[in-house]
């Protein structure tokens, strides 16, 4: 069973066996990421690992494991979708559609400011976010979760109508799980969706994994 920290709301820890058992591999390889530092962990009083499960799943999804339902769950069972987008008739278009198609719980945020807000309070499972906002842009946005240990492993989407080489050049720079552009085709987007949050597991061929 995972161990969580201080109330059920609060950071949940797993042993090595444990997240080797999610990922499908041996004990010693879950070691060596630890010590060769490719993942993170901590040691209890009694000189035993853990590893926090934001850790867990932001190394999943940089080397492409499948997710294990262990590490996905949110208690009811729905997923968390974020909107950020100062645009407000796209926001709301994209929030019924997901709502709708998939039974989703869908926020909307109008700007980079509010988004940060959003995001501690509602704890999304995943983030569509608009690049050209007038406030702080997406890309800014995208580093300050990047950096936080407690949102870093949220999958954010990128997503805009100016799209060119220079922006192509940037979202894969800094890292972002994916790039949709404006118009977009709403059945496209739900795909999208449930890959990034293991609702459609792919067949993996190990290629690219550290082993």
């Amino acid at each position: 069973m995972a161990r969580r920290k201080h109330s059920v709301d609060g950071p949940v820890y797993y042993t090595t066996y444990q997240v080797a058992k999610f990922f499908g591999v041996s004990l010693p390889t879950v070691v060596n990421w630890v010590n060769s530092g490719l993942l993170s962990a901590h040691r209890t009083p009694g000189g035993h690992r853990r590893l926090a499960r934001n850790d867990v799943i932001a190394f999943a999804r940089q080397h492409e494991y499948p997710l294990a339902k262990e590490l996905l769950g949110t208690g009811d069972g729905k997923k968390k979708i974020l909107v950020v987008d100062d645009e407000q008739d796209f926001s709301e278009m994209v929030r019924e559609y997901l709502s709708m198609k998939e039974d989703f719980e869908v926020e909307v945020a109008d700007s980079g400011f509010q988004a940060g807000f959003t995001v501690a309070r509602f704890k999304p499972d995943l983030i569509l976010m608009d690049l050209m906002m007038p406030d702080m842009d997406g890309f800014e946005v995208h580093r300050m979760l990047r950096d936080d240990v407690d949102t870093r492993h949220i999958p954010v989407i990128a997503c805009t109508a100016y799209r060119d080489p220079v922006v192509d050049a940037r979202v894969r720079e800094e890292r972002f799980d994916g790039f949709m552009e404006k118009p977009l085709k709403l059945d496209s987007l739900l795909t999208v969706i449930r890959k990034h949050l293991g609702m459609e597991q792919e067949a993996e061929d190990g290629e690219g994994k550290p082993s």
